[in-house]
């Protein structure tokens, strides 16, 4: 007989892994933490998600498509690119890889973690750099839009730099060079710097 799922026990594991990911990192949380903390049996985590990964990209998906359209609304209301594109950078390459519950972070912890059979998906990866790349088009100066793609490769260039940025900042907290950086990936963009 099939064990029927409850909002309320997915929640309420979530919240736990949400708060111990935020307090330990990923690698030094465990499975029967999660449960404890949650109330629930090691076993009854499983019925609801098959691994540590799944349960952490259950609690990032969502908190990173919010930190993308904060991102959305805040820079909409920027007219100038420059500005618009700075701020997204330093938000990407700054803002999230420092917030205090170290998402982004135990999001690179996971990574370097995992196996091949760990089963890990790109979906959330690619619906963020469609996002991001649509965030470009739209801060960019028509002759300039010639820079993106269909494959969103500029996007991807960011957010692998995003995962660097994450690197430096759990070790440093922010890059001295982070300023002159985006002045020059902002000035690449605009077509400004040869």
């Amino acid at each position: 007989m099939a064990q029927v799922k409850k909002a309320d026990v997915r929640d309420a594991i979530l919240e736990s892994a949400f708060a111990l990911f935020s307090r330990k990192g990923y690698a030094q949380t465990t499975i029967s933490e999660i449960a404890s903390d949650a109330g629930h049996s090691t076993s009854n985590i499983y019925v609801y998600f098959p691994s540590k990964l799944d349960i952490l990209w259950a609690v990032m998906s969502p908190w990173l498509e919010d930190q993308f359209t904060q991102l959305e609304q805040e820079i909409s209301s920027i007219a100038e690119p420059q500005a618009r594109i700075e701020r997204m950078l330093v938000v990407l390459w700054h803002d999230i890889p420092a917030m205090e519950n170290k998402l982004a972070a135990n999001l690179l912890q996971a990574l370097a973690l995992s196996e091949p059979q760990d089963n890990y998906s790109s979906d959330l990866l690619l619906r963020l750099e469609k996002r991001l790349s649509q965030m470009l088009f739209e801060a960019l100066p028509a002759e300039r839009r010639k820079i993106l793609d269909d494959q969103d490769a500029l996007a991807h260039l960011i957010m692998m730099a995003f995962d660097g940025f994450v690197l430096g900042t759990r070790l440093k907290r922010r890059s001295a060079r982070l300023d002159p950086v985006v002045a020059l990936v902002t000035g690449f963009l605009l077509g400004e710097t040869a």
